[in-house]
Formats: structure tokens, C-alpha cells, sequence
């Protein structure tokens, strides 16, 4: 190192005398102090050497190898992922667990070492942290499985739609998708609709929809005018003619009145019957047909 300082302090002093034998007369620079340069260089050459010292001591605190948290076999620093989650596992290892995954289609892809972790519940509180799409793409995954990844990964904010009218398929928001009843194909050409929970074409803005019917059936009978059986419901149609109408469903026993839709009386015995009936229709007509 001495050898290199007297070796700089004598390129400083030729530097020195040609600067003082080139410009040094012309602009007044006898003075230039030969040795406060030499004292700069000491200083320049003292500060070089700390930085390299410092820069070895870093590389030798620096580890070498590293065991991988799957295979425990000790490999180079340079073949090792370090995941989100600070798990250190070799390519080799990690590449494995991510080609395993897309072709099961699972996803998220999850760090093996965390899944084991939380499954032995240790940590308490363990949150584990997915594979990201960048790494998948730095491990070096084919395009088949790159494409796979992408779908996996667009399904978690979107659903693949199918339209039975226009028979195309395309993806939507899943958010929306959840929260809507009414389905409408979003292609630019069709305007189908349906419903999501029995898949029945639906008008939209139109009567009302129920998946088991009752509210096409409520509405089909105020167009035609029928009524209710006013206990079990049943849907009567009256022919014309006679308004004492009795509900057919087993057991009901219901007597009603077809104009108004009041129930008369419930039984079976004539006498009881004959006498509801004649009572109730003092009011109202026996023999009126309904309003169509």
C-alpha cells in the first residue's frame, strides 16, 4: 500500500510540474502548494481503502447457500426464491409446486411452507400470502400453463357467461353477476334475458317473475278473471251459469262464491250447505256469470 502512495505522490508531483511549467507563469499560480495536493491524495487514497474494506466485509457477511424449506438440501444463494412470505425455497422446487397446481387448476397458488404451517396451526395467526403472477412468470412456465394461470386468475373477478339465445359465451363482473337476480347477455346483438335461479326468459321492466310460477299464474287469472279457492288456494274456472262454486282439492270441503271470491262455508253435511248458500246469496247473484 506504501508503494502505491509513493507511486501516487509521484504522479501528483509530474502533474504538478507540468501544470506549474504549462499555465502556472501565465496565470499566477507559483503558489499552488505541492504539498496540500499531496496531503488531498492521502485523504482520497485513505477514504478508497475504508470503502473496500467495508465492501469485503459485507461480501464476507453475505451467506453463500441457503437450504430450501421443501427438498433441506443446501444450494447456491442464486438458485433461491424468496417468497412474500420469506420462505426461501430452491427453483427447482418451487417451479415443481407451480406446474403441479395449474394442472390441477387450483388457485390461488399458495407457498407449500405456509400451507403446512397453517395446517399444523403454527404460527397462530398465520396469513398466507399467494403466488404471485410475476413470479410464475419468472419461474418459466410454458404458454399453455401461462394461459391456464391467466384464466384461473380472471376467474377470480369474473364468470364465464353462456347465452342459450345467441349461443356465445362471454365473461362478467362475478360482483354483479352475485348480486343480480335478472341475467341480460351483454353482446352488443342480443337482448335476452333471463332468469339466474330457473333460467326462464324473462321480459325486463315487465310483469313480475317468480321461479315457481305463482306470479305468472296470479297474473294469467286477473286476465282471465278465475279465482282462488279462498282456503287451499286451488285455481277454479267457472264455465258460466251457476256462481256456488266448490273447491275440488281433496278434503278442502270450501264453498265459495265466484263473484265475490268469499268463502260460503266449510263442510260436508247439505243441510249446512243449503243453508250458507241460500243466506249468502240474498246478496249476490246465483246466476251471474263473471266479468271477463
Amino acid at each position: 500500500m506504501n508503494n502505491d502512495r509513493s507511486c501516487n505522490a509521484d504522479v501528483w508531483a509530474s502533474l504538478y510540474d507540468t501544470v506549474k511549467e504549462d499555465i502556472g507563469h501565465e496565470w499566477g499560480f507559483d503558489s499552488l502548494n505541492l504539498a496540500a495536493a499531496l496531503e488531498l491524495q492521502e485523504y482520497f487514497d485513505t477514504e478508497d481503502l475504508q470503502l473496500r474494506d467495508q465492501i469485503q466485509t459485507l461480501a464476507g457477511s453475505l451467506p453463500h447457500s441457503f437450504s430450501c424449506a421443501i427438498c433441506m438440501e443446501e444450494q447456491a444463494v442464486d438458485n433461491s426464491v424468496d417468497l412474500e412470505c420469506d420462505h426461501s425455497i430452491c427453483r427447482t422446487c418451487i417451479r415443481g409446486h407451480i406446474f403441479s397446481k395449474i394442472e390441477e387448476h387450483r388457485f390461488p397458488i399458495m407457498c407449500p411452507v405456509c400451507v403446512i404451517e397453517k395446517n399444523n396451526r403454527q404460527p397462530a395467526g398465520l396469513y398466507i400470502l399467494p403466488i404471485s403472477g410475476l413470479l410464475v412468470q419468472q419461474i418459466g412456465v410454458n404458454e399453455r400453463q401461462y394461459a391456464i394461470w391467466e384464466e384461473m386468475e380472471l376467474s377470480q373477478v369474473s364468470i364465464l357467461l353462456h347465452c342459450r339465445k345467441c349461443q356465445r359465451s362471454v365473461l362478467v363482473d362475478r360482483e354483479e353477476h352475485d348480486e343480480s337476480r335478472m341475467l341480460v347477455c351483454p353482446l352488443p346483438d342480443c337482448d335476452h334475458s333471463w332468469c339466474k335461479g330457473c333460467q326462464q326468459s324473462v321480459i325486463i321492466d315487465g310483469p313480475p317473475h317468480s321461479c315457481d310460477g305463482t306470479k305468472e299464474l296470479d297474473r294469467l287469472m286477473k286476465q282471465r278473471g278465475w279465482k282462488y279457492c279462498p282456503n287451499c288456494k286451488t285455481p277454479v274456472q267457472s264455465g258460466g251459469g251457476c256462481t256456488h262454486m266448490t273447491c275440488i282439492s281433496p278434503a278442502c270441503n270450501t264453498h265459495f262464491c265466484y263473484v265475490c271470491g268469499q268463502t260460503i262455508i266449510r263442510s260436508a253435511l247439505q243441510s249446512d250447505i243449503q243453508t250458507a248458500v241460500t243466506a249468502h246469496y240474498r246478496a249476490c247473484k246465483l246466476f251471474d256469470s263473471p266479468e271477463e
